[in-house]
C-alpha cells in the first residue's frame, strides 16, 4: 500500500496503526496467506462470515480512534461483567484481521493499552494471544509454526 491511501485512512480516522502493522502494509501486502486460518483480511475489510449486523460497529470508521477499554480476557457468556468496558466497546479501537471460522475473529488493537496486540473476538468473549504478541511477533510465530494462540 502507498503512503498517501495508509496516511488518508489515518488522517480520517484521527489516529495511527500501530508501526508493525503499517509497516507490513507498506512493505509486504494487503491481505495474505496465512493467519488466522481463513488468510489474512484486506485493509479495513469485514470477514466475509459476518453479517451486515454484526460487521456495523467496525464499519463506523470514527470508532477507530476510541481506546480499545480491555487488558485482560472476558468471557461475557458467563454473565459475569467486566470492570474494564462493556460488550459494545469490543469494537473501539480494533480492525480485523481475519476469521478463524465458528464466528472466531482476529482483531488488532489500535488504541488504548493494548495498542498493537492482537486479540481473538468470539460468540462469548474475547482474548488476547497468549503470550501476547503484537502484529509482526503474531505473523511470524505463524511463520515459524505456531497455530495455538489461545491458550
Amino acid at each position: 500500500m502507498t503512503e498517501d491511501i495508509l496516511s488518508n485512512f489515518e488522517l480520517r480516522c484521527g489516529c495511527a496503526l500501530p508501526e508493525g502493522y503499517r509497516a507490513f502494509l507498506k512493505e509486504i501486502g494487503d491481505g495474505a496467506f496465512g493467519p488466522p486460518s481463513y488468510g489474512l483480511l484486506r485493509f479495513a475489510e469485514p470477514p466475509p462470515d459476518m453479517s451486515q449486523e454484526e460487521a456495523r460497529p467496525w464499519a463506523d470508521s470514527r470508532r477507530l480512534c476510541l481506546p480499545f477499554p480491555f487488558t485482560r480476557h472476558w468471557v461475557w457468556e458467563e454473565a459475569d461483567d467486566s470492570d474494564e468496558g462493556a460488550q459494545e466497546q469490543v469494537a473501539d479501537g480494533t480492525l480485523h484481521l481475519g476469521t478463524n471460522g465458528c464466528a472466531q475473529y482476529s482483531l488488532l488493537v489500535v488504541t488504548g493499552p493494548e495498542r498493537g496486540n492482537v486479540w481473538m473476538l468470539a460468540d462469548v468473549g474475547i482474548t488476547p494471544t497468549v503470550p501476547k504478541r503484537d502484529f509482526l511477533q503474531w505473523f511470524e510465530d505463524w511463520l515459524d509454526g505456531t497455530r495455538n494462540w489461545w491458550s
